[in-house]
């Protein structure tokens, strides 16, 4: 997908969201303004937002939040560095990849420093070594999560990247109907498409979390032109987006939170429940500050020092890729720092 077909998508998608946003406010009432946001796909991942919409959070800091859909974590990361969308959440692989090769752009909080992904099977692979051979179903044949996969084979099966194939079949809601139409034998996936496939008789082989700790799976990133020139709206969706999370993980919400995550993402309250038990009060995946990990992001740099990206050239720190002034400043309105 190129930038070209990118600015058409987005222009196309802006009129039609224009012509039926219904009208909230008053005549003569200031606009707020919108902060649009590129996503690969729903997942719980985007439990914050939801909160944030629900309970109208972002309106309550001064800004319309507009979640842009992007199929693929390559194609959500062009949108971005293409400035087609300013902001956006993703692995940070991807982001580190495309400043490396000149894009600018950083990364300016952390979204998840645990990964919560289930390394998952067909019924007829009774463990990690009858994967020789087979076909596992990744987003992407380089980066991010499928470093994490190799690292993950290599150290829990013994398993070479050439002891296996891969094959791109997008997020974990397309991995999942892959696993399950059997063009992949397994892939990996995060809530609720992990305990869903379980359920439904596939094998759960391995934990990320287990084999790898800490390390950064998604950030938020944005364009530095955007960085430059709204520089208030951008403090003010991370001040928002630092309240959700701390909602979220209040007990007392317990109720609401599992409700929103049946409503936005279509779920099953039993599916929702466990989500909120493996996420929320066990993994605690979110950082409730929303800071990047210094631990978590050293881990996603050594990654990639492991599949060579850095031969014969200085290994640069995962801070030259982090702007944190913006996140800083919306911790110190919030009174988290002073």
């Amino acid at each position: 997908m190129g930038r070209r077909w990118l600015k058409i998508f987005f222009i196309v998608y802006s009129l039609f969201h224009l012509l039926w946003l219904p009208s909230s406010l008053s005549a003569g009432e200031a606009t707020p303004p919108t902060v649009r946001f590129a996503i690969s796909g729903l997942t719980a991942v985007d439990w914050p937002h939801f909160i944030g919409q629900e309970r109208k959070i972002f309106q309550q800091n001064g800004i319309l939040f507009e979640p842009i859909v992007i199929r693929g974590a390559t194609n959500t990361t062009r949108a971005v560095l293409s400035e087609t969308v300013p902001l956006g959440r993703i692995n940070p692989d991807y982001v580190i990849s495309g400043i490396e090769k000149g894009a600018k752009a950083r990364i300016i909080a952390g979204t998840m420093d645990k990964i919560p992904y289930d390394l998952v099977a067909r019924a007829e692979i009774k463990s990690g070594s009858d994967l020789k051979g087979k076909i596992i179903g990744v987003s992407s044949l380089t980066g991010g999560t499928t470093l994490m996969l190799q690292e993950v084979m290599e150290k829990a099966f013994k398993l070479k990247e050439s002891d296996y194939k891969l094959l791109v079949v997008g997020t974990s809601p397309d991995r999942y109907a892959a696993i399950k139409g059997g063009s992949v034998q397994a892939t990996f996936m995060g809530p609720p498409f992990n305990f869903r496939a379980t359920k439904e008789g596939f094998i759960k082989l391995a934990a990320f979390y287990d084999i790898l700790g800490p390390i950064q799976f998604v950030t938020e990133f944005a364009h530095m032109n955007y960085l430059r020139s709204h520089r208030d709206e951008v403090v003010r969706y991370l001040k928002s987006f630092i309240q959700t999370i701390r909602w979220l993980y209040d007990p007392k919400n317990k109720e609401e939170t599992i409700g929103i995550h049946m409503k936005f993402l279509k779920s099953q309250r039993a599916s929702a429940e466990i989500d909120y038990r493996f996420l929320i009060e066990e993994l605690q995946a979110f950082p409730k500050d929303g800071s990047v990990s210094k631990v978590a992001m050293e881990k996603s740099m050594e990654l990639r020092v492991k599949d060579g990206m850095y031969k014969g050239t200085r290994i640069p720190s995962y801070t030259e890729y982090v702007d944190s002034s913006f996140l800083e400043e919306a911790q110190r309105q919030l009174g988290l720092k002073q």
